[in-house]
């Protein structure tokens, strides 16, 4: 795969984001920080597990290549300061829904944090008329509202929308054992239906970092393709081996040759790992880790 150099970005490209190994000692550290409250490091260390949730429950087809896909933003022409400055001045850098809302980053600022190994970028095959002032557009139209928060809700919802959406996952062997695989199914639909019914109707609500990227392609008409995988493989989950989370055994395993439910999730409630692996996108290079 090529490494990439700023220079070869363009406007509307996918830039999706592999997280580091996850580290069982960061994870306890947090739990036993004296300088917080037990509450506060509780938040802290739910959100460092959500970063792992979404790539747990969504593995992808690369086997002993398994990659920890987290993060999805877009590369966009931007005023970082929101137009509260007299003079606007446009920029090129990533755009994404965070912890402070929806915000900018340069790319080599980004490429140094610990929490990044690679940025993989991903741009639309074909690039309709007016692909590039739409996209902008679009992307201008979602910075620039200061009011919107990021949501932590969605955040763990996409764990859910995972957990639901393959044959092996926790929530979906529930209804199953409930409803029966073809009630299970009909449940998943509704559920989805339901979700992406709420988010056209609420999308400033429902803005987290691979859900933005949907939403500005959505409005500047380009909405992506998103397909169900047809079969999944067994990951290596890269954990230390002296992990024990006695408490933690609910993460559900990987089996091979999974089938999955019909769900067609054709709206703006998607995952990294959908964005990238979208039809309508190819991976063109990947940015990789450059701190010490």
């Amino acid at each position: 795969m090529k490494e990439l150099h700023e220079s070869d970005l363009q406007i509307g490209d996918i830039l999706i984001f592999e997280n580091q190994d996850f580290d069982a000692m960061h994870l306890w550290s947090i739990l036993r920080n004296d300088k917080h409250s037990w509450e506060d490091n509780m938040y802290s260390a739910a959100f460092y597990l959500l970063l792992y949730l979404i790539p747990w429950f969504d593995p992808g087809d690369e086997g002993d290549d398994y990659k920890n896909i987290y993060h999805a933003a877009i590369w966009g022409n931007i005023d970082p300061f929101k137009g509260s400055v007299r003079t606007q001045l446009f920029e090129s850098k990533i755009v994404q829904a965070g912890t402070s809302g929806i915000g900018s980053a340069h790319l080599y600022d980004t490429m140094i944090g610990h929490g990044v190994k690679n940025v993989y970028v991903c741009r639309r095959k074909e690039q309709l008329t007016g692909f590039f002032d739409k996209i902008t557009k679009a992307t201008r139209g979602l910075h620039n509202q200061t009011d919107i928060q990021y949501s932590y809700e969605t955040a763990w919802l996409l764990a859910v929308i995972c957990s639901l959406r393959y044959s092996d996952g926790a929530l979906y062997e529930m209804l199953k054992a409930k409803l029966g695989k073809t009630g299970a199914d009909l449940m998943v639909t509704a559920i989805q239906m339901l979700i992406n019914k709420y988010n056209d109707e609420h999308q400033k609500e429902m803005v987290a970092c691979s859900t933005l990227v949907g939403m500005i392609y959505k409005n500047a008409g380009f909405q992506l393709a998103i397909e169900d995988h047809k079969e999944k493989k067994d990951p290596e989950i890269h954990m230390p081996a002296a992990l024990d989370f006695r408490g933690f055994d609910w993460i559900p395993g990987f089996k091979t040759d999974t089938n999955i439910p019909k769900v067609n999730i054709k709206e703006t409630v998607v995952t990294p790992r959908q964005l990238m692996e979208s039809p309508d996108v190819e991976i063109i290079g990947y940015f990789p880790y450059k701190g010490s």
